[in-house]
């Protein structure tokens, strides 16, 4: 794409993408959860389900990008296999975006996304218009933009206070997440690598295997976010969600004790020296991470203290501020345990 750019100049402009990346994402996200919070709890699972979908496809595309290209213990790799291999990861991108975009235009003109988005707006509409004409008896129509901003203030940290624990929840699920996936995550190998042992099929491969560990984290964080419709695994009390969150810490010194190859000396022992036991960790590292992150965000928009369709509303942005808030630490916190291998 930008053939004459190295070094500094190519790595910034990534940086620039990514941080653009990063921001419309947010952006996007909050709207969405903000309008899913207006609609009943299963649209909200639905919304998260639907990330768990993408992660998974993203994951598996880039493992079949992975397989296009040549083994990575093939001194020579030629040019066209890994401009191969790019071309069709960006490709599925692409696809999955458009694909988004098309459901996101059918999904506006549905009768009842318009009536539960129009919901509100009479009572909005009214409660204005009144608050106009009090304001322009008492002759304070020039006050009327600043109370309205200390109004609306105040009803936001209200919310912010009655959602204290959920964002927590969230915040701190994310938190664990981001400081081993993918930073740690991706350093653990496999016992049977090829390079070391020239047994074995592709699969231990380090290319196939950190790749399938992000399809096998994809698939299990879906699950996790599945797992709501069962009422089996439905809990509501925000107590024990929080609880939940707060115990995945333990997954931290689990996985620093996994096969982790780094290129000088480790500080911590390998005692899971088992591909098939760094998989039912990582299993369960997942689930957990879709299945209360889904509880919580379905929870929080339907607390008896949140009524109005305007709180609602504001419950989903700030559900969605904390679990960004948490990739950021998250993310920020993984160089740390990254130090620490």
């Amino acid at each position: 794409m930008i053939p004459d750019a190295e070094g500094i100049s190519y790595f910034s402009f990534i940086m620039v993408l990514i941080v653009l990346t990063g921001v419309t994402t947010s952006f996007y996200q909050s709207s969405v959860f903000s309008e899913a919070s207006r609609l009943p709890p299963v649209y909200m699972q639905a919304v998260l389900s639907g990330q768990g979908v993408a992660g998974v496809i993203v994951a598996l595309s880039s493992i079949l990008s992975a397989l296009a290209g040549k083994s990575t213990v093939e001194i020579d790799m030629d040019k066209d296999s890994i401009n191969r291999s790019a071309f069709l990861y960006f490709l599925s991108a692409f696809l999955i975006t458009l694909a988004a975009l098309i459901g996101r235009l059918i999904v506006i003109r549905l009768p009842f996304y318009q009536y539960h988005m129009n919901a509100s707006k009479p009572e909005n509409s009214l409660s204005i218009t009144e608050e106009a004409e009090v304001e322009a008896e008492d002759g304070a129509e020039e006050a009327q933009p600043l109370l309205l901003h200390e109004e609306n203030s105040a009803r936001l940290w209200a919310v912010v206070c009655k959602l204290s624990l959920f964002i927590f929840t969230v915040g701190f699920i994310f938190i664990i997440t981001l400081m081993l996936f993918p930073s740690v995550t991706s350093l653990i190998k496999s016992v049977r690598r090829r390079e070391e042992s020239h047994t074995g099929g592709r699969f231990f491969d380090d290319d196939i295997f950190v790749a399938f560990h992000f399809l096998l984290f994809n698939i299990g964080d879906w699950v996790g976010r599945m797992m709501p419709l069962c009422k089996w695994f439905t809990i509501t009390q925000i107590h024990w969600l929080a609880v939940l969150s707060a115990l995945r810490t333990v997954f931290i010194p689990l996985f620093l004790i996994c096969n982790i190859v780094v290129t000088g000396q480790r500080k911590w022992p390998v005692l899971i020296q088992s591909d098939f036991a760094y998989f039912v960790l990582m299993w369960l590292f997942s689930v957990t991470n879709g299945w209360i992150c889904s509880l919580a965000m379905m929870a929080a928009p339907h607390l008896k203290s949140i009524q109005t369709a305007k709180e609602k509303s504001m419950v989903g942005s700030i559900m969605s501020f904390s679990l960004v808030v948490g990739l950021a630490i998250g993310g920020s916190l993984s160089f740390a345990v990254r130090s620490w291998v």
